[in-house]
């Protein structure tokens, strides 16, 4: 019997996002249980961090954000591709730090420290190739940090395109992985992958 094909990502749409925050399907990725993840990322925002600021793409509702120092918050833009998410988050902020987007699409206005995509390259076809694209957006020491959930079934087809990606990633000619952190969360039985990213000198 033939294998079943295992796509290269995820495909959605802008309303079925908005739908799922409406019902605030997503509300638990505010709870303890995603704590740990968050604060991995967070860590390495705050070594790498400097006066060009982060861009979070696939930011939600602004969970990210919310931990954030004040200072921290001035040069943050989070982007998703979900209307009703970034009403959530524009909600948190004075501040402009908030906009719809696709990922797939687009095109940062300035040169950040640090783009987070924070489980959100599930939905990036070509993965190496859109982190490239990104890359060209970051300061000279600037990085890039990616958050990849691991499902707990080995047979779900997801599982399968995750590990793809996270081997496409560490295997791109173009990045050296700074750092690689497996995280398990033994309460929930949830792991997680998260990866700090930088783009090679190859001038």
């Amino acid at each position: 019997m033939e294998s079943m094909k295992v796509p290269d990502y995820i495909e959605s749409t802008q309303q079925q996002w908005d739908e799922e925050y409406q019902s605030q399907m997503w509300d638990y990725l505010s709870g303890i249980t995603e704590y740990a993840r968050y604060s991995v990322v967070y860590g390495y925002i705050r070594k790498f961090l400097s006066s060009e600021g982060i861009l979070d793409m696939g930011c939600g509702t602004g969970i990210l954000f919310d931990m954030l120092l004040d200072k921290e918050k001035e040069g943050y833009l989070g982007v998703d591709l979900s209307h009703e998410a970034v009403k959530i988050a524009t909600a948190k902020s004075s501040a402009e730090n908030f906009r719809c987007g696709d990922i797939n699409e687009y095109i940062p206005e300035k040169h950040y420290d640090v783009i987070v995509f924070n489980e959100s390259l599930q939905y990036v076809p070509n993965t190496p190739q859109k982190l490239l694209e990104y890359s060209r957006f970051l300061t000279p020491d600037g990085v890039i940090i990616s958050s990849l959930y691991s499902h707990k079934n080995k047979q779900d087809p997801d599982y399968t395109m995750i590990e793809r990606k996270i081997e496409e990633i560490e295997q791109y000619e173009h990045f050296d992985v700074v750092d690689k952190v497996s995280l398990f969360n033994h309460h929930a039985g949830l792991k997680w992958y998260v990866h700090l990213l930088k783009k090679k000198d190859v001038s």
